[in-house]
């Protein structure tokens, strides 16, 4: 039988029924190591590989531009989730305050973002095993990791729980020895020279911008895209804390602290980083903290945090994959997506759902043919992923600010909402929005990075067209915004009469 309790986990469902619910075995202290550990993937230990070599120390700020991103979103959607609660979360704020066609191209590109994610996290433990085990090439390797994780899935959620979890924990871990060991090669205690200062950061007679903008401020923007990949899952936080019993406090509480997660966990490291490894050392072809520990004598450390690397790879991949089938689970019972896949089997889990986001992973994954090899086929992946979940963001921001605007036509005023955004709608509509568009629309023109638009504009615009058609045709009925216990936005916030 399946349960019919409440969700105490955060998985990014499309819409959540009342009376049917997906059995749950995750336990409180795991769900604080997923939302801690779950934004912790192969783009953050390969990708900024990529990334540093790119664009050498202006790599900070550029994750400092991503962090006042999400900063924004988590803020936009604390605002949303605590005014007005939907169980259809972000898709429904798109339905109701932007328009039902897009909020299906919103809750579809979502589902495809981790269709895309899945499969270069798997492409990341194909690069990471190959080091260890070049017998066998990388796409074997990619091949045998999707096919772990599919089994997983398949499995009593207790399952994913457990192992999410801990996964999550041996990812903080690196993470804090890299840091220290780091700091110590900094301050001379330990490594194979003198201290290191500044010396790597600022080499002596050199010029301070070229330095720092090797190749140029421009390319702050062209590499955006890759970077809000680090940060997405972030939403989830958000999701989860608008199901506590005291929303009102938790959620922008909850909110601001993942903010404060990305700055301890995230960037804090990468800052170290680039003070010990020049960034001319940096590439793809493993993780760039072990490659910076190595060329300080700490080879077999390096060698751990390397294979770390796959926990961090498999975690979210496999997290991916949960989220991702019950994300269509959810836009089924949103009416977004065909009911077949929101029928559960014996074990209240969502097999047709799973079979199909299985195959599409698959279906992704055999793009490696069309590529030129892993490094193209892995980087492919994330801007599409980038671009999908971007998406999401964006629709967040944009409610936001015609709920903003919706809520002052009615007479109201920012201290009559709870947990508002600071500086909305300029900063929502700035960062939130304009910037991140400006940023996918210049993935076209980046060389490594816009073959992924050929997957990533499909994604967002087929289902919109085919719902429109629907619609017009006859053929749809139209979505659900908004469930039978929730108020309308009119009788949250009435209409308030001028007495003057």
């Amino acid at each position: 039988m399946c349960e019919h309790t409440p969700v105490d986990n955060p998985v990014p469902l499309a819409g959540r029924a009342k009376t049917l619910r997906l059995q749950r075995g995750i336990r409180p202290w795991m769900a604080s190591l997923i939302a801690i550990g779950g934004i912790i993937g192969s783009i953050y230990y390969l990708g900024s590989g990529y990334l540093i070599a790119q664009m050498g120390p202006s790599v900070i700020i550029l994750y400092a531009i991503g962090g006042l991103v999400i900063w924004t979103v988590m803020q936009s959607f604390a605002e949303l989730l605590v005014n007005v609660p939907r169980q259809g979360n972000f898709i429904s704020h798109s339905a109701e305050f932007i328009s039902p066609t897009w909020a299906v191209g919103t809750g579809w590109s979502y589902w495809f973002n981790w269709c895309a994610y899945i499969p270069s996290e798997a492409v990341a433990g194909g690069i990471i095993m190959h080091v260890f085990a070049p017998q066998l090439p990388v796409v074997a390797w990619a091949i045998i990791f999707l096919t772990m994780i599919t089994i997983l899935n398949i499995i009593h959620v207790g399952g994913f729980g457990f192992v999410e979890s801990t996964l999550s924990l041996i990812k903080i871990i690196h993470n804090g020895v890299f840091c220290l060991v780091a700091a110590l090669i900094i301050l001379g205690f330990v490594g194979n020279g003198g201290p290191v200062g500044f010396s790597v950061l600022f080499p002596p007679n050199s010029d301070l911008f070229s330095n720092i903008f090797p190749a140029g401020v421009f390319i702050l923007i062209s590499n955006l895209a890759l970077i809000l990949v680090n940060f997405q899952g972030s939403e989830i936080v958000g999701l989860a804390a608008a199901e506590t019993q005291n929303p009102d406090k938790i959620v922008p509480k909850a909110c601001r602290q993942v903010v404060y997660r990305i700055l301890r966990v995230d960037i804090i490291p990468i800052l170290l980083l680039v003070m010990i490894l020049p960034y001319s050392e940096a590439d793809l072809s493993d993780s760039v903290f072990s490659l910076a520990l190595s060329k300080y004598g700490f080879t077999e450390v390096a060698g751990i945090l390397s294979f770390i690397v796959l926990t961090a790879a498999f975690s979210c991949a496999n997290s991916g994959f949960y989220g991702s089938v019950r994300a269509l689970y959810g836009l089924s019972l949103e009416g977004m997506a065909p009911k077949i896949f929101s029928r559960l089997n014996k074990q209240c889990t969502p097999m047709y759902a799973t079979l199909f986001t299985l195959l599409m992973c698959w279906a992704v994954l055999s793009m490696w043919w069309f590529s030129n090899g892993e490094g193209e086929l892995y980087l492919w992946l994330l801007s599409v992923s980038a671009f999908t979940g971007a998406i999401c963001w964006i629709s967040i921001c944009y409610s936001q600010v015609v709920f903003r605007r919706r809520v002052y036509e009615r007479g109201y005023s920012k201290q009559d909402i709870k947990a508002p955004a600071p500086l909305s709608p300029w900063l929502p509509l700035m960062i939130g929005v304009i910037l991140e568009i400006f940023a996918l629309v210049i993935l076209a023109f980046n060389e490594d990075l816009r073959g992924s638009l050929y997957l990533s504009i499909p994604a967002v615009a087929v289902p919109m067209l085919i719902y429109y058609i629907g619609i017009k045709t006859g053929k749809i009925s139209g979505i659900k915004i908004r469930h039978e216990d929730e108020k309308p936005f009119e009788e949250l916030f009435p209409e308030k009469h001028n007495t003057s």
